[in-house]
């Protein structure tokens, strides 16, 4: 997929959120009520809310855009994020501009073209480099704060550094969890184990056998016999009543 088509999708999916249009619409219904730039005596209510409304909507799809790009192409420099919310003033400025050509007469009254360009550019050009700066925070935060350490692992004594579950197999009254540094038996049921690998991502694949999707390789199907095949090199039984599931699991990574 095109850095274009990942763009566009993920800012797709920020446009259907409800938030999204919570905040336009509040937006939109505050500019209409307080007519900025003179709009409130030289357009009748109803080109107010047109006007105000293309601009607030507009000019937040094309913000989602930008970024939606910064994200997908990982651009952390502050000169990039600068250049990029310069553009984006330029381009708010345009709109408000060609807008106000259509809708505004006389321009030079209500306001001018100079009013227009000193207040829209860097106002929205500032807007885009907070706002990329505070989520730039976020993630850099989020990044930051250690992933959650599933319980299972504590109950270790041999390998009680591991930090990942790769598999769990039942054995009589014992389980066999497997991790990143190490195999051990722990004297627990198999079902409270899958329990306590939360936050791992896995699939119970059989009665007596779970893995974590990180660690599966592929999945081998033969006839009447499947088998996962794990990046250790370990082979697992797949029951067939589960495989389906297991096949649309896999296909959701």
């Amino acid at each position: 997929m095109s850095i274009f088509s990942k763009t566009t999708k993920l800012a797709a999916r920020s446009v259907r959120s409800p938030i999204f249009w919570m905040i336009n619409l509040g937006a939109i219904v505050v500019c209409v009520l307080s007519g900025p730039f003179g709009t409130l005596e030289a357009l009748p209510t109803g080109f107010r809310l047109i006007y105000w409304g293309l601009i607030v909507l507009t000019t937040s799809v094309m913000a989602l855009w930008l970024h939606s790009l910064l994200e997908v192409t990982k651009q952390t420099k502050i000169a990039i994020l600068l250049v990029v919310s310069l553009l984006f003033g330029l381009l708010v400025a345009g709109l408000v501009s060609l807008l106000s050509l259509w809708l505004l007469q006389p321009i030079n009254r209500h306001p001018g073209h100079f009013e227009l360009l000193s207040y829209s550019f860097p106002t929205a050009a500032m807007i885009f480099l907070v706002s990329t700066l505070v989520t730039r925070s976020m993630s850099l935060d989020e990044d930051a704060t250690p992933p959650q350490r599933p319980a299972l692992l504590d109950r270790l004594e041999k390998f009680p550094h591991a930090q990942q579950v790769l598999s769990l197999s039942a054995q009589d009254h014992y389980v066999e969890v497997s991790t990143d540094i190490g195999t051990e038996l722990c004297l627990i049921r198999l079902n409270d184990a899958i329990s306590e690998v939360t936050p791992v991502e896995g699939f119970q694949i059989h009665r007596s056998h779970w893995v974590a999707k990180l660690a599966v390789k592929k999945l081998n199907s033969k006839g009447a016999t499947s088998q996962v095949l794990l990046k250790d090199g370990r082979s697992l039984n797949v029951s067939q009543s589960r495989l389906p599931d297991f096949k649309a699991f896999l296909k959701g990574s």
